[in-house]
């Protein structure tokens, strides 16, 4: 495992630059809080996407863009060290867990009240869902995580799925 210690500074208007910048973050690994990600990829595979955001910094740079700064630091953890950052871990996926069941029973409310085939409206919304339940679902089996709450959106996931297929006919 590796921990990454990245700090990235971006000028306020600059939004869309930000954005891209933290989906190139978020192919690290999993994203403990601001600035510190837990990652179980190789450490030439980190390498290659820490370079990536950086090429991308160093183009905007070039265009002119002023007051960015990055600066990272991959660190590999012992098992000790590992199992000390492990609560962290734990307690991160279950925030992610608790956030995405709440959107979940929100996309099922309105799946629910909808007549017929008015149910392909949420398909793009059931998709992201989608999306980010897999990568939930990759975090917790890497990291060997497992708990109740990961359980129960696992339920309400194949509810949804099943509520939105059969209304969909």
């Amino acid at each position: 495992m590796y921990l990454i210690l990245l700090y990235l500074a971006v000028p306020p208007e600059h939004e869309d630059l930000q954005e891209e910048a933290d989906r190139l973050v978020e192919e690290l690994g999993l994203r403990i809080t601001t600035g510190v990600i837990v990652s179980w990829r190789a450490r030439e595979e980190l390498e290659k996407r820490l370079d990536r955001l950086k090429d991308y910094i160093i183009d905007k740079l070039e265009r002119g863009i002023e007051g960015i700064e990055l600066v990272y630091s991959v660190v590999e953890l012992s098992d000790e060290q590992y199992k000390s950052i492990r609560p962290l871990v734990v307690k991160k996926l279950e925030v992610l867990c608790n956030a995405l069941a709440r959107r979940v029973e929100s996309l099922m409310s309105r799946v629910k009240s909808c007549q017929g085939r008015e149910v392909r409206r949420y398909r793009r919304e059931l998709q992201e869902i989608e999306e980010s339940f897999k990568k939930v679902a990759e975090f917790h089996k890497v990291f060997d995580v497992r708990h109740s709450v990961f359980e129960r959106l696992k339920r309400s996931m194949e509810e949804l799925r099943a509520e939105f297929y059969r209304r969909l006919r």
